[in-house]
């Protein structure tokens, strides 16, 4: 099972997650630490606006046009809060939204914490992933003003929400204060899910306000730095632009260029002390991949515009990807005194040279991919003996580097018509039935390159053709 832990904010987090809970499918195991730095007490209630935004939208409950808040809202209640003179006028609640926000609140006030609030919540909406708040303790993001607006002076601070809401994030701004954190530790959970799992994403969220905040809380980039997981972030910045909104304000507090080369060199390669070991930018940003590789930070530049869920689920796909060439040096064998001799191994190839095999090493490098099929009709050719129990193998990657070491767990030769769907899924490439296995698979064997490869121009595969049925796990892991 391929396990997964994401630092999310708000809008971006969320829409990212949804993408990569559809790539790795129904038995990926994700994690989603969320900032909780922009919660506030509002009309008596505790608000969880990044939290409320990646349990709607993985719930199935969001406003889509918005990205954020409950669909077919009404506000009668906010207008007789504000009848009351009472709340924010430029923060306004839903109806819907408002249920939320008191039920947390009763649960918080009859002594639950934020933790276990969340996961009684997350209970209606079943999100497909486990949600975590980044820190049980009130932790709020407010902004301290460099000059006077409205009611307030030069040197105030004011809380983030209404830097960013009532002024659209325009007024200059000297720094972030994250109140409540000297009294914050990582909720219960936090720091286990970074350090055990199989990959790390830093979505496309706010890299000063959301990811930022969450690395903020004590002990949270230590793991980071820490786990043997590999850690792949997304640029929030498109062509000299935010994604979404206004991350440029807050990247120029800070002095970070609005580029995504700028806020990958931010992050900084955890080779250096940093937190990156790979790092996606957009095609329209590929100058910046040179210079971000020569800083230590594996780099692609792949369509980045979350327009729906297929695309997303494309960049998800891209991030496990680039995770598994990320160069982090040798990452870990399950038995600590296991010696391997990579020289002495013989080589294991998944497809051709190419996009396909970067995905299945990439797939396999995660734990999404435990089972390989071919058939028997390439051992033949290519004069290889099937593999054996106990074998190991070493895989390369396209441009025929060392990436692992695999050992077989199981060996059968069956028809094809016999394949079992446990096999299928476990091959790691989202196939949901046989049918959509066997599709695929054929596909690939009466590609021109497979026919070439075996010398039969002509070869097809029948319910009687005899394949190979591999399972394997990885017991290295090894710099490409």
């Amino acid at each position: 099972m391929t396990r997964v832990t994401v630092l999310a904010g708000g809008v971006g987090g969320a829409r990212f997650t949804r993408g990569l809970l559809q790539h790795l499918g129904p038995d990926a195991d994700v994690t989603v630490i969320v900032n909780t730095g922009d919660d506030m007490w509002l009309d008596g209630l505790r608000i969880c606006p990044d939290l409320d935004t990646v349990m709607y939208t993985l719930g199935g409950g969001i406003s889509e046009e918005q990205g954020w808040g409950r669909p077919d809202e009404s506000r009668r209640t906010s207008a007789e809060i504000a009848a009351y003179g009472r709340g924010w006028s430029w923060f306004t609640l839903g109806d819907l939204d408002l249920a939320t926000h008191i039920v947390r609140t009763d649960l918080l006030r009859g002594g639950a914490t934020l933790s276990a609030a969340t996961e009684f919540l997350c209970r209606r909406w079943q999100p497909g992933a486990r949600l975590l708040p980044m820190s049980d303790q009130f932790v709020e993001t407010h902004v301290r003003l460099a000059a006077d607006a409205d009611e307030h002076r030069a040197g105030e601070l004011i809380h983030f929400e209404e830097w960013w809401v009532r002024y659209r994030a325009k007024l200059p701004a000297t720094e972030f204060v994250q109140v409540g954190l000297a009294d914050a530790v990582a909720a219960p959970g936090v720091l286990e899910a970074i350090r055990s799992a199989d990959l790390v994403i830093l979505p496309p969220s706010n890299p000063v306000v959301s990811v930022g905040t969450i690395l903020s809380v004590p002990g949270i980039r230590a793991a980071l730095r820490d786990t043997p997981a590999r850690v792949i972030g997304i640029s929030p910045i498109i062509a000299g632009s935010a994604v979404r909104g206004m991350a440029d304000a807050c990247l120029s507090v800070i002095g970070v260029d609005t580029t995504a080369l700028a806020v990958g060199l931010h992050y900084g390669a955890r080779s250096e002390g940093g937190l990156l070991d790979g790092w996606l930018v957009d095609e329209t940003d590929a100058p910046a991949v040179p210079p971000l590789e020569a800083a230590g930070i594996r780099a692609r530049a792949v369509p980045l515009w979350m327009t729906d869920v297929p695309a997303t689920a494309r960049i998800a796909a891209e991030a496990v990807c680039v995770a598994a060439l990320a160069p982090i040096g040798l990452l870990h064998t399950p038995d600590p005194d296991l010696e391997l001799d990579p020289a002495t191994l013989p080589i294991a190839e998944f497809a051709f040279p190419g996009p396909l095999r970067d995905r299945l090493v990439a797939a396999l490098l995660t734990g999404a991919k435990t089972t390989t099929t071919s058939t028997l009709a390439e051992y033949r050719v290519e004069g290889e003996p099937l593999p054996v129990v106990g074998g190991r193998q070493l895989v390369v990657d396209s441009q025929n580097r060392p990436v692992a070491v695999i050992e077989t767990a199981g060996v059968r030769v069956v028809r094809l018509a016999n394949v079992d769907l446990d096999h299928a899924i476990d091959e790691g490439e989202g196939y949901r039935s046989v049918a959509e296995w066997r599709a695929g698979h054929e596909a690939f064997w009466h590609s021109d390159a497979m026919r070439e490869h075996l010398g039969q121009p002509s070869f097809t595969v029948t319910d009687d053709t005899p394949v190979v049925l591999e399972r394997m796990r990885v017991i290295a892991r090894l710099h490409p």
